[in-house]
């Protein structure tokens, strides 16, 4: 079963994952953090923006913020494939041979964990200079980051491959995540700290499992482990095997 599912990510790798889509997922992170992050930070002012214990500047807390983001963002991939898949004809030729529908998702999944934890580091590499004085990883925080983009993979992956198989058609399926995924984005604490928000928004950002992703994320890059942080992960893991299962329900229910 483990080779199955090695030979299916490998094949997502070369031949499913849109090349395009991979350069956009360097190049909006950068636009964003270097020009909308400088720009706005001039609204904030020179005190920046609070993390636990420690004030960060926005470019910094922005750039934390992109890694979720891009998390998000690969996920698309996930219902590409599928969808790509089902119109080729692909779907029905893999299934009559040695691999499983649970080989197919978990080989998505782990395509994801793949792009999410390459376009991190891209990230912080570009993102380094607006994060010195600021990052101090140790082994321990940097294990919760790590989770974060493991277990958002898991979680909006399972979303859209739970989303590629209800819909009938790849057009509704990208009108339908984009607007979602545009709400999870901005309903969130990617771009701006959630303290301080007023209700009923806050409350919303924390219904946004984004928020939890990029929470953590950031808590594990700035050293900010709190009880609140641990009580984050645990919401965030429920919440992904619960996605994961219905997506496994609903790629099994799929007629070939």
């Amino acid at each position: 079963m483990i080779i199955g599912i090695f030979k299916l990510t490998y094949r997502n790798l070369i031949a499913s994952v849109d090349k395009v889509f991979l350069m956009w997922q360097v190049v909006f992170p950068v636009f964003y953090i270097f020009i909308s992050g400088y720009a706005y930070s001039g609204l904030i002012g020179n005190h920046g923006v609070q993390l636990g214990e420690i004030f960060v500047s926005y470019p910094s807390f922005l750039a934390a913020g992109m890694i979720g983001f891009n998390v998000m963002n690969s996920s698309t991939v996930a219902g590409s494939i599928i969808w790509n898949d089902k119109r080729n004809g692909m779907f029905q030729q893999l299934l009559v041979m040695p691999f499983t529908k649970i080989q197919y998702i978990i080989s998505n999944l782990i395509t994801i964990m793949i792009m999410g934890l390459t376009s991190a580091v891209i990230i912080l590499v570009i993102g380094l200079p607006t994060m010195l004085g600021n990052a101090n990883p140790t082994l321990w925080s940097i294990l919760y980051t790590i989770f974060s983009i493991v277990v958002g993979a898991v979680f909006f992956g399972s979303f859209t491959v739970i989303i590629s198989t209800r819909l009938k058609s790849s057009e509704g399926f990208t009108v339908i995540s984009n607007g979602i995924f545009l709400f999870f984005a901005f309903a969130s604490s990617t771009f701006y700290p959630a303290q301080g928000v007023t209700e009923p928004l806050k409350t919303t950002f924390y219904i946004n499992p984004l928020t939890y992703i990029v929470d953590i994320t950031r808590a594990g890059i700035y050293s900010q482990i709190t009880n609140f942080t641990n009580m984050e992960v645990v919401v965030i893991l429920i919440l992904s095997t619960i996605s994961f299962f219905i997506a496994a329900i609903s790629m099994l229910k799929i007629k070939v």
